[in-house]
Parts: structure tokens; sequence; C-alpha cells
């Protein structure tokens, strides 16, 4: 390449190019794939409640457990591809995805089927955090954002398909269902092998050979190499807990835990809920529902793009807020009243999870990003194991309009958090 057409720019200004291909597809793929494991127990623990007896508790306990997982992934793995890198650690995950789903196929209990479910929650943990940092350090600036957004509309992709299998498969076997996630989990694991290291994770380990031999096999001639806090010794988890980091650790997992909480706790139990509330039973129901969920996180992706984070996150909390108190403190009203509630709280809250793949992966430094993460997705997931297992006991309590009125308190708490600890990330470069 002659002198004249040499490129002098950095990663975050560079053109897309195959290298961004790839990362976004082996990304959306894995975190499509997570949707779909969180979605289809939804459409499969029916049957299995059916055949197997399961009480409210071994529903809740089935629900939750893959919530578990995450929460176990997340805090404790999530860090590993801070200490060992991106890539090993991305790979390997999609082959225990594999194995995990097909061993559902020999669940005969509600233990052993909970076993798996938390084993396979550990893999999504994991996912959860290096996916997302992964794909933020590779993509330019100027559409970080979208993709980053894009995460979670394909984690709705992924989560309304399994919905679907799930009707569509109605008189096929439950364990069936749930062990179809090895299927797209092989095709992501094929793609994922020839995804380099992250450069960024490189420099940030003193490897900036290795990571300037990357850049120059993937980028045009003469692209900088990242500005990345050079320490070659590996992140130490507690760093998230020092003064410099704290406020950041602390909105991060209390922000996710607000969103995800009543979100998965009503996801898994959709059925039941969109039943004790009165809205008509059938396919045209659950369609509508469904799409609700994709359209939100589709159309959010550039409400997103187009807002600050902090407005975002303090305006889709109080949306949320809002819906959830009108289906708790009001039974009775119109039923028309009721099914706007729900479908803008479905809309609304699915556009918000945009927010989870793209906030704390834009928080953190390089070095601590999947610890950041994983720790942010740990804690969104203890709240959503508690209020998904505590969901369907709730219900045969107290009923579904006082227990959506107790799933309120998580968008209270959220926009409290926000408007106090929420900072504005958008469009600056990596640190």
């Amino acid at each position: 390449m002659s002198s004249t057409s040499v490129h002098h720019r950095t990663m975050d200004g560079a053109r897309w190019n195959r290298l961004h291909t790839l990362a976004a597809i082996c990304t959306l793929g894995g975190t499509a794939l997570d949707g779909y494991i969180l979605g289809v127990v939804g459409g499969s623990i029916a049957a299995a409640t059916e055949e197997m007896h399961y009480t409210a508790v071994s529903q809740g306990l089935i629900g939750a457990s893959a919530l578990i997982g995450i929460f176990i992934g997340g805090l404790v793995l999530g860090r590993a591809a801070d200490r060992w890198g991106r890539r090993v650690v991305f790979r390997w995950n999609l082959i225990a995805f594999v194995i995990l789903s097909l061993l559902q196929l020999f669940a005969v209990s509600t233990w052993d089927l909970a076993v798996y479910r938390i084993l396979i929650g550990v893999a999504i943990g994991v996912e959860y955090a290096v996916g997302a940092a992964l794909l933020s350090e590779f993509l330019p600036a100027r559409v970080r954002g979208y993709f980053l957004s894009a995460l979670q509309a394909t984690w709705f992709l992924g989560f309304v398909s399994a919905n679907f299998v799930a009707l569509a498969w109605a008189d096929v076997n439950w364990r069936i269902v749930l062990a179809s996630s090895a299927i797209p989990a092989v095709a992501i694991a094929i793609a994922r092998i020839r995804l380099p290291e992250s450069p960024r994770w490189l420099i940030s380990q003193g490897r900036d050979d290795e990571a300037r031999a990357i850049v120059d096999r993937h980028f045009p001639e003469g692209t900088a190499l990242p500005p990345v806090e050079q320490k070659v010794e590996s992140a130490r988890f507690s760093e998230l807990f020092n003064r410099e980091n704290r406020k950041t650790s602390a909105y991060a997992g209390i922000f996710w835990a607000c969103q995800v909480g009543p979100l998965f706790a009503i996801f898994t139990f959709i059925t039941p809920v969109l039943n004790d509330l009165g809205l008509p039973d059938g396919f045209s129901r659950d369609f509508i529902m469904n799409m609700l969920q994709f359209a939100g996180a589709v159309v959010f992706i550039w409400v997103l793009v187009a807002s600050k984070r902090r407005t975002f996150a303090i305006s889709t909390f109080a949306i949320t807020l809002v819906a959830l108190l009108i289906l708790g403190v009001f039974p009775t009203a119109p039923l028309a009243i009721l099914a706007i509630a729900t479908g803008v709280y479905l809309f609304v809250a699915s556009g918000s999870s945009n927010l989870q793949f793209v906030y704390p992966s834009e928080m953190f430094p390089t070095r601590l990003r999947t610890s950041g993460v994983g720790f942010s997705a740990a804690m969104s997931r203890l709240g959503a194991a508690l209020a998904t297992y505590l969901m369907p006991i709730l219900i045969a309590a107290v009923g579904i309009n006082a227990s959506l009125l107790l799933l309120a308190i998580f968008p209270l708490v959220g926009l409290i958090a926000s408007i106090l600890l929420a900072p504005e990330t958008g469009r600056r470069a990596l640190a």
C-alpha cells in the first residue's frame, strides 16, 4: 500500500470491516441464544408441571434456576476474561451451552432439572460479561451504541422465538423443547473459531506486539493502537469497590437488577399473569404480547442512540413504574385500561433493557470491564431470581394485582438510584 493511501485512524474511528461483522455475528448470536434458553422454560414449564406434578415452589425454583446460575457465573467467572482473555472464554462457553442443553434430555426430577438449568445459567452469566465487553472493544465509537442496543433486541428475538417454538411444539416432549437450544449453540460455536483476541485486552496486559499484529491484519495500514491503560498485573475483583469504582459498581448493579427483576418474574409466568389479569386467552393474545416485547427492543435501539443514557434510564423507570402501579392498584379497571397498561409495560420494559448491554460496558475501564459487567449481571440476576422464585408463590397467596404492586418496588428503586447516581457515558471513547 502506498503512503498516499495509508489510513491514519484509531479503532474507535475505523470504517466498518469484516472483523466488525464477525464480532457482531458471534456476539449477537450468543445473546439470542441466551434469550432462547431463558425463554423456552416459560413455554415448557406447564407441560413439565403436568408430568412432574410441580408445586408452586417447584415452579418458582425451575423458573429461577438459570437466573441463580447467571448470578454465580457473572460473579465468579465473569472476571475470567479479564484474567485469561476474551477469546478463550468466548469459545469454550459455547461448548458448555451445547453439552448442558443436551443434558436436559435426561431430567427426571425437580432437582436434576434445576441443577442443569443452574449450570446453563452459569454459562449465560459468563456470556453476559464477555459478550458485551468484547463487542464494545471491537466496534467503532460511532456505531457502538446501536450494536450494544441490538444485543438486547436479539436477546428478545431469541426469547420470543423460544415462546413460538414451545407453542409450535406443544405436543413434543418438554425435554426436547428445552434441549433444542443445542442446535443454535453449535452454529455459533463454529463461527467463534475465527474471532481473534481483543487488541484492547492485549494492550491492557502489556502485550502490545500481539495487539499490533491483530490490528495490522484486520485494519488499514497505519491504524493506531487504541489508548488503553497498561497494567501487566491481572485485575483484582476488589478494585470494583475501591474509591474510584465503587459508585459505578453500585449503580450498575442496582439499575440492572431493578430492570430485570419484574421483567423476568412476569415473562417467565406470562400465561398465568395474563390469565389472572382477565385478558382473553388464546394464540392471538400470546402473539401480540410477544410482538410487543420484540418491537419494544427494536424501536428502543434508536431511542437509546438518540437519548442521553441517564435520561433514558430515568424516563423508562418512570414509565414502567406507572404501568405496574395501574395494574396493581386498579384491579377493577376496564379491561381496555388493563390491556393498555400491560402492553405499555411489556413494550417499554423490553426496550429499556437495551441499556443493560450498553451502560455497564461504557462505565468500566478495559482491564475491569468484564469483571464489572459480570458483577452487574450477577446482581441483576440475584434480583431477578428472587422475583421469579416468589412470583408463583405470591400469586397463589395474595393474587396477581398485589403481586404486581410489590414488583413496582423494583422500578421505584431504579428511578431513585438513577436520579442520584446515573452517569452519562454516551459517545465517549472507552477507557
